[in-house]
């Protein structure tokens, strides 16, 4: 898919270096590690930099194109294999190449000297690196990502019988939003039994990689995985402590929100309670929302969308489309999720998803797209660590524009359609919070009890966890399949705790709703400005620049939730 795009511009990087030849790229860190960097010369200091950087993005990219290629295909074996010989044979040995310039260049007497508004936040990120990096830590990783290939491949195999035919998982959720309840009841029930087939190849997938967690954390001298991860994560804006506070304002601000928007929603459907396979169902005399049937229309209604927040982001997002770097429908096969990654050499975006014509599938691509605008307004930045921000900031990117985006739905919506359709998401982002707590508070625990985290009683924890925050859905029977639960979501084998992000960026996007609602233009000129800002500046700057606060505590989120019951009350 990516073959029609030129090859990625080197300047440094002599155009004839096979980029899988560890003696070539060897040859190209011993130039960088021995190059002549004299003292007070900033200009040779600067032009290292541009240098290494070009290297690092050329690397990036090829792996990046790899997984990708294997994430279209997973019945691929020949894509596979390609994506693992990377990230068992090339990746590792450029680890500690990579971490013997980050110690020249964090040791060198003139560093301090480099334009901080440029420089001072990828050196604190790259000091921290060299800080933790530890040569026994890189085969772990390498194990890791395998493992985490292993998941993808078997997620992407995953397949059920539903009304005699054989579905992709994604096909089933959409079933969810049936008018029929025994029609959703079937697929939520073959869904959650095809889940229940794989529990223990899933149980044995996460308990490995578990195991590589913990030897990592060991292998860095600290005291427990979750402690290893925050600072590999670079979380210096906030703790796990303010994790947990936050999970408690959650459970204190939106679960019951959430329970009234269950309860109103139990009762419009005519039900005592409601049933897991309930949660999405149409409401009498709605119809469930269909925006598109095929790809062509998504995007060329997504073109018009971002076009009304801004032209120019329009145009952005057009360019994307035209030089085929989005692969947004589901297919068996095709790896589960979807996200946007960066081509950093190419200094372009591609976005991946599993599309099937649902309201959440145009919802994803907002959401995508979102973070690849972030990804081009910092895409002229030289320096790659530049072009990599804050993980939080950049959910702030995608959730936002999923939220700029409600008042300009007219391709896919009537107005009655539109109104709903922003009621609907309001409501999700209520249930979404508490959902977030239960996977972030999970993986507290899992990493913090590593002698109890296996078996049984990981999935008790995930129950009480889920009982805490969804105390009023009615899971009466269904005891095995709710303690399952947690394996549906990707994060938790793959990107271990990368989800509080969401949850402190629904914040941020919330802010940013309320204050399009008051001034539409300078909170487009704030979001484009935080933007284009990319990695130069810390989280909380980042939310400032924007306009925004970043602020966990109860009254803050209560206030949000204040903010939501009114307009879900104008909506009405």
């Amino acid at each position: 898919m990516l073959a029609s795009l030129p090859p990625p511009p080197r300047r440094h990087v002599p155009a004839d270096l096979e980029l899988a030849s560890l003696p070539a790229l060897t040859g190209c860190y011993d130039e960088l590690a021995t190059r002549p960097l004299p003292p007070g010369d900033l200009w040779a200091l600067e032009q290292w930099l541009h240098d290494w950087s070009e290297l690092e993005a050329l690397l990036h990219e090829e792996q990046t194109r790899r997984e990708i290629a294997m994430n279209r295909d997973t019945d691929d074996p020949a894509r596979l294999a390609a994506y693992l010989d990377w990230i068992d044979r090339v990746a590792p040995p450029c680890k500690p190449l990579r971490d013997r310039l980050a110690r020249r260049l964090v040791a060198h007497e003139d560093a301090a000297a480099l334009a901080p508004e440029r420089h001072a936040c990828m050196l604190r990120e790259l000091a921290n690196q060299v800080a933790l990096f530890r040569d026994e830590i890189v085969p772990l990783e390498a194990a890791e990502q395998r493992l985490c290939a292993e998941h993808q491949t078997l997620r992407g195999g995953m397949q059920a019988e539903f009304a005699g035919q054989l579905c992709t998982l994604e096909a089933l959720e959409a079933e969810e939003e049936h008018p029929d309840s025994a029609r959703r009841e079937a697929a939520w029930r073959s869904l959650s039994a095809r889940f229940l087939a794989e529990k223990p190849a899933l149980d044995d997938l996460l308990d490995r990689l578990l195991d590589l967690r913990l030897a990592q954390a060991a292998a860095a001298g600290c005291p427990d995985y979750r402690d290893y991860r925050f600072r590999k994560l670079g979380r210096l804006d906030y703790s796990p402590a303010d994790c947990l506070a936050f999970h408690a304002a959650i459970e204190a601000a939106v679960v019951p929100l959430a329970s009234e928007l269950l309860a109103r929603r139990a009762a419009a459907l005519g039900q005592p309670t409601l049933r897991p396979w309930d949660l999405l169902a149409p409401l009498p005399g709605e119809a469930t929302l269909r925006p598109f049937t095929d790809e062509a229309t998504l995007i060329a209604g997504c073109r018009q969308v971002f076009h009304a927040v801004d032209p120019e982001l329009g145009r952005q997002f057009a360019g994307l489309a035209d030089r085929g770097l989005l692969d947004l429908l589901a297919r068996p096969g095709k790896a589960p999720g979807g996200y946007q990654v960066n081509l950093e050499a190419s200094r372009l975006p591609f976005i991946f998803a599993n599309a099937v014509g649902r309201h959440d599938d145009l919802l994803t691509l907002l959401h995508e797209g979102g973070h690849a605008l972030h990804a081009l307004a910092c895409a002229d930045d030289p320096l790659i660590w530049n072009r990599s921000p804050p993980l939080e900031f950049c959910e702030v990117a995608s959730m936002g524009m999923e939220l700029l985006a409600s008042d300009h739905l007219a391709p896919f919506y009537t107005p009655a359609e539109q109104r709903r359709a922003l009621r609907q998401q309001l409501e999700s982002i209520v249930l979404f919070l508490p959902y977030m707590a239960c996977v972030d508070a999970l993986q507290h625990w899992l990493y913090t009890h590593p002698q109890q985290a296996r078996g049984r009683e990981r999935d008790e924890i995930w129950q009480s966890l889920h009982e805490r925050f969804f105390p009023t859905v009615d899971w009466s029977g269904l005891a095995p399949e709710r303690a399952a639960l947690w394996q549906r979501k990707l994060h938790i084998f793959e990107l271990p705790f990368y989800y509080i992000e969401y949850g402190i960026a629904q914040l941020g996007a919330l802010q940013l709703f309320a204050r399009h609602r008051r001034d539409p233009v300078g909170t487009i000129a704030a979001y484009r400005r935080g933007l284009a800002l990319g990695a130069r500046a810390g989280l909380r700057d980042l939310f400032t620049a924007t306009g925004l606060q970043l602020d966990l505590s109860l009254p803050a989120l209560q206030s949000l939730m204040d903010l939501i019951r009114a307009e879900l009350d104008q909506l009405e």
